[in-house]
C-alpha cells in the first residue's frame, strides 16, 4: 500500500483478442481512416463533417470516422502542416473548411504507394498459404 492508503497494483487492461475479426478490422480501420481523409480532401476543400461523409461514401461505409476521431485527426494533419484551416460562416454558423496544402498532397501521394506495396505483401502473402495449404481456404480473405 501506497503512505496514501492506495493500491500500487496497475490497472490490468484488457486483452485484445487476436484471432477477433473485429480486432484486426478496427485496426485496419484505424489506419485507414487517415488515408481516406487525406484522399477525400485531395478532392477539394471541406468541413469536418462532409469529411465524414464523404469517407463514408468513398469506402462504402466501410471506414466511417467518429466525430470523436475525425478532429484529432484533422487537428494533427494542421499542425503537421498537411492542411489548413478556414473559419467560414454558413447560415450564422462558424465551421472550419480544411484544404490540403502541398505537403499534404504529397502525404497523400505517399500513403498510395505505402498502401499498394502493403496490399501487394497482403495478396502475396494469401497466395503463399494457398499454395502451402488449399484446404485451409475459408472464403475470409
Amino acid at each position: 500500500m501506497s503512505p496514501a492508503g492506495k493500491s500500487l497494483r496497475p490497472v490490468a487492461r484488457p486483452t485484445p483478442d487476436y484471432a477477433s475479426r473485429g480486432y484486426w478490422q478496427g485496426t485496419i480501420k484505424m489506419s485507414l481512416s487517415k488515408f481516406f481523409v487525406l484522399r477525400v480532401l485531395h478532392q477539394r476543400p471541406m468541413h469536418g463533417y462532409e469529411v465524414v461523409q464523404a469517407v463514408e461514401r468513398t469506402t462504402g461505409g466501410c471506414c466511417s470516422p467518429t466525430e470523436g476521431t475525425i478532429y484529432p485527426m484533422l487537428n494533427d494533419f494542421e499542425a503537421n502542416g498537411l492542411l489548413t484551416a478556414q473559419l467560414e460562416t454558413v447560415q450564422g454558423r462558424e465551421r472550419k473548411v480544411y484544404t490540403l496544402t502541398g505537403r499534404g498532397r504529397e502525404a497523400f501521394r505517399v500513403a498510395v504507394q505505402a498502401w499498394l506495396q502493403a496490399t501487394d505483401c497482403i495478396l502475396a502473402s494469401r497466395a503463399a498459404s494457398e499454395a502451402a495449404d488449399p484446404d485451409a481456404r475459408d472464403g475470409c480473405c
